[in-house]
């Protein structure tokens, strides 16, 4: 297969991805810690109404960033199958500014417009 991506292109946004999936990781790791806590419930309601905020709040970015980590191993899958960089939809390729603002994205721009 002809490669989509220069080499030297390939391993930064490779590296850009291994760095988002270590943040988003690690970010995992402490929602989780928040969500599945046992703590006793405060008695005051004004203190269970903000905490029922916060753990809203957690469970939104748990949910964005397990989706974007998905998005990231795919890529990250693509990378291995020398895939990277052609559309998932129409198999174009994906113009390089766009991976570079959005490395994991698996679609071009007219296929993510239609989405």
């Amino acid at each position: 297969m002809v490669a989509l991506i220069e080499r030297n292109v390939l391993d930064d946004l490779k590296a850009q991805l291994l760095s988002e999936q270590k943040r988003l990781q690690d970010l995992l790791s402490k929602t989780h810690l928040h969500l599945h806590r046992s703590e006793p419930v405060p008695a005051d309601f004004a203190e269970q109404a903000i905490e029922t905020e916060n753990d809203q709040v957690v469970e939104a970015l748990d949910q964005e960033a397990q989706i974007e980590l998905s998005q990231i191993n795919k890529a990250l899958l693509r990378i291995e199958k020398d895939t990277y960089g052609a559309c998932v939809v129409c198999g174009d390729r994906i113009n390089l500014k766009r991976l570079q603002a959005i490395p994991h994205t698996p679609f071009c721009f007219t296929c993510a417009s239609e989405k």
